[in-house]
């Protein structure tokens, strides 16, 4: 079994600000995130891709860091004097947010 990496409260907060989200996925996400199932086994029984399972704890995952879920993930590589400055731009846009993130 994986392990798990929140709490079933914390996952039921994090699920609050996901009105969006359906019953299934919700609790495909929780069998993954709170019980420590691995994914593919969750996908397996949820009769969803991995693809799609990993769409939905990406979700998760940024509800829970206070991302809007309409943000995207971006990973680049920088040198190491315009690293501050990419978390930086980060940083300005969610201070433009305000209030909780959709």
């Amino acid at each position: 079994m994986a392990k798990a990496s929140m709490t079933a409260e914390e996952f039921d907060v994090v699920r609050e600000r996901l009105v969006k989200m359906t019953p299934d996925n919700a609790a495909a996400a929780r069998k993954v995130l709170v019980d420590g199932i691995p994914p593919i086994e969750v996908a397996q029984q949820c009769n969803m891709s991995k693809q799609r399972l990993n769409g939905i704890l990406n979700s998760v995952r940024a509800a829970a860091n206070g991302v809007p879920v309409s943000w995207v993930r971006v990973e680049v590589w920088v040198p190491p004097e315009l690293v501050q400055q990419v978390r930086d731009i980060e940083e300005r846009a969610k201070a433009k947010l305000g209030g909780t993130p959709q």
